[in-house]
């Protein structure tokens, strides 16, 4: 955010005059990042958009705001509101920078009228590498009122560091408790503990998705019954619960730290299915060995099913058995073979994405073995699979997988296979392995007929 947000400039007589909602919508299509407003998680059986990770956005971004920044007043205006919609800090200074520019906007608001700059606030990231004032984090929830995402990916990225501030959860109940509408912990380096995160949901009723990458500690046996039971988790308009990969312990965890999800789970599960009424899509890294309760009680809830073939291994066919109305599927896969079902009568989607997440380009025989052979192995399950009402099923080409495309011959065997029995098989942007090759070979075929 600028500091020389209040230097005026003058009205462009150039500029078409349009309803300031036309400019406003146009300019936010230049200058708004991506995931603003997005209360979902990414949608794996969609194109994938801009990346929410800031800065990880197109650099070029930037360059357009600064240039429209200086055609007019009122551009300007909009520019700096869209611009406050999403903000990221990476550090304590960043922090009290951005503080002291949206306290300034309060004040103007306060002889103006108007909006604050904070109030056009949807969304925060927090990527904060070193120390912070938890005081301080504090005061600028205060000054976000509307905020709807809270994203923490403080400390590390490998290995939890320290817990969230205790400070930084009653800020975030006290001030936007009644706005949030998702809340992430995208990292393990500041989780929180279940106590907070008991205080947390219980303060934000209208949460609706939840990630996590790992809990700080749990309460000891003898909290759960002396003085009083511990209160019941629950989350009645959670739709989304994305459990991710928890890190290996090291010297930084306290004695009780869990490598597992199964006590959460087994949180979840203790007030019954009305602990998480609204459950829709669940995604968990680490599968409960052996089948946990938790899919007893919610599991006929579930409509989207996000899991790591590794770790499931051969629970998938009695962990469905409890989720009867699972309509999409989304195997996060390695080289691991696992079992599917014989029968999934409402299935309608299968998305495939990779294990390894970042690209990676291998020699040819070590893909082969390690990417196209695991592959064929699950399609073929798929194949012989029960599932009359399946209608597609997509590879995420990216990571692991980036080099898919570069087997044209196999992408296409397998679309032939699929599109016999009505489904179609399609990369990560939606688009049918029919016709894969080069963009340039294409062009010349079609002219040539």
């Amino acid at each position: 955010m600028d500091g020389d947000i209040i230097q005026e400039i003058h009205p462009n007589p150039n500029i078409p005059q349009l309803p300031t909602e036309v400019w406003r919508r146009v300019i936010s299509y230049v200058v708004r990042l991506t995931g603003s407003a997005s209360t979902e998680l990414d949608d794996p059986f969609g194109p994938p958009h801009v990346d929410e990770e800031y800065p990880d956005a197109d650099p070029g971004i930037f360059d357009d705001r600064r240039s429209l920044l200086s055609v007019c007043l009122s551009w300007r205006e909009m520019v700096i509101e869209l611009t406050a919609e999403y903000i990221t800090i990476f550090s304590q200074r960043e922090l009290l920078h951005i503080i002291s520019v949206f306290e300034a906007s309060a004040k103007r608001k306060k002889k103006k009228g108007g909006k604050a700059l904070g109030d056009w606030t949807t969304r925060v990231d927090f990527k904060i590498l070193g120390s912070y004032c938890a005081t301080d984090v504090g005061r600028l929830l205060q000054l976000i009122p509307n905020l709807l995402i809270f994203v923490n990916k403080n400390g590390s990225s490998h290995y939890v560091e320290r817990k969230t501030p205790h400070e930084v959860i009653e800020a975030i109940v006290k001030h936007c408790g009644h706005s949030l509408r998702r809340i992430e912990w995208n990292g393990p380096g500041e989780p929180p503990t279940y106590h907070d995160l008991l205080y947390l949901t219980r303060g934000c009723p209208e949460l609706t998705t939840l990630r996590l990458t790992c809990i700080y500690s749990y309460p000891a046996p003898e909290e759960l019954v002396f003085p009083l039971p511990l209160p019941t988790l629950s989350l009645p308009k959670l739709k989304t619960l994305s459990l991710g990969m928890i890190p290996e312990p090291s010297e930084l965890n306290p004695p009780d730290f869990s490598v597992v999800w199964d006590p959460l789970l087994s949180f979840l599960s203790v007030g019954g299915s009305c602990s998480l009424p609204q459950l829709e899509r669940f995604e968990i890294e680490i599968f409960p060995v052996p089948l946990h309760p938790f899919f007893v009680v919610h599991g006929p809830k579930i409509r989207m099913f996000r899991v790591t073939t590794w770790s499931i291994g051969q629970l998938l066919p009695e962990t469905l058995e409890f989720c009867p109305n699972i309509e999409s599927l989304v195997f996060s896969h390695g080289t691991d073979e696992f079992k599917l079902p014989l029968s999934l009568p409402k299935l309608r989607r299968i998305c495939i994405v990779p294990a390894v997440e970042y690209a990676v380009h291998v020699p040819l025989k070590v893909f082969n073995y390690a990417v196209l052979l695991p592959l064929d192995r699950l399609l073929m399950t798929v194949e012989e699979m029960n599932a009359p009402c399946l209608e597609e099923i997509w590879i995420r080409d990216n990571g692991a997988f980036v080099d898919v495309l570069e087997h044209p011959n196999w992408l296409q065997g397998w679309w032939r296979r699929w599109n016999i029995r009505g489904v179609q098989f399609m990369n990560k942007i939606g688009k049918s392995f029919e016709h894969v090759g080069d963009e340039c070979d294409a062009l010349l075929d079609r002219v040539r007929t």
